[in-house]
């Protein structure tokens, strides 16, 4: 894998290693601004909240470490950021695939209604202060078996390599942290997450750890959260959850 010619001219680096334990652990340890660690595998690949994330050889798996990117209120930017780079991946390495591509709050991207890849971003405290990474998931040649939600690869309708994926992604981040400027510029970033987002203006659902609400996905706020408009007309804000569509992904997937 190597990066692409904008994130190369943009001053990223890059380090890939056959196999890894979690290359957002790897891009953490070695805390080095702008650095890419991506792995043909990862045994010990992990998603939200801890869960496991099968990292066998033949997707991607990539991790990038930024310094003090913004203030740690802003972190949260960076899922939105991240999604957009994503989405600009696939546009550029399997536009057949793109045509189903939808973006699903607040760190997944779907195609035709399946998970083709999700995000996890983490913060880390430091002598040097704040440090971000980012950690992206694409399936490429295939995707798990068994998991409780659809889940799809872009080779099912596009022909793409990791190689070719990897190298449209860092090429993404590199426009859309730019555009980001360290959240200046995240009312841009929301436009666009927004006119791809999967769900706008529909009937969703929210699991929270307090239960689960229901409502029409009307909007995002300026910090990033859902907004949620229930049945007696209120919009309410939501920070965290996981967003479910009726009649097509169910409530008790995790």
């Amino acid at each position: 894998m190597r990066l692409g010619q904008q994130a190369r001219a943009a001053g990223f680096r890059h380090v890939h290693l056959p196999s890894i334990g979690s290359t957002n652990a790897e891009a953490l340890a070695r805390a080095e601004d702008r650095l890419w660690v991506t792995a043909d595998e990862q045994f010990a690949g992990r998603g939200r909240r801890g869960r496991e994330w099968a990292s066998p050889p033949g997707n991607v798996y990539a991790s990038l470490l930024l310094k003090d990117p913004a203030s740690p209120r802003r972190a949260a930017d960076l899922c939105f950021v991240a999604a957009l780079a994503v989405a600009d991946a696939v546009f550029a390495a399997a536009p057949r695939a793109a045509v189903g591509l939808a973006l699903k709050w607040p760190n997944d991207a779907l195609v035709y209604g399946a998970k083709v890849a999700g995000i996890l971003v983490e913060g880390a405290h430091g002598q040097d202060g704040f440090a971000a990474v980012i950690g992206c998931g694409i399936n490429v040649a295939f995707h798990p078996e068994g998991t409780p939600y659809a889940a799809t690869h872009l080779a099912a309708t596009d022909t793409a390599t990791p190689g070719e994926v990897f190298a449209a992604l860092s090429d993404g981040f590199a426009r859309r942290l730019k555009q980001w400027d360290r959240g200046a510029g995240f009312p841009g970033i929301r436009s666009a997450w927004l006119a791809q987002a999967a769900g706008l203006g529909r009937r969703i659902l929210v699991r929270l750890p307090s239960g689960e609400l229901d409502g029409v996905f009307e909007a995002l706020d300026e910090d990033g959260s859902l907004i949620l408009r229930d049945g007696a007309g209120e919009r309410r804000p939501v920070s965290a959850g996981e967003i479910f569509f009726p009649g097509l992904v169910p409530p008790g997937a995790a």
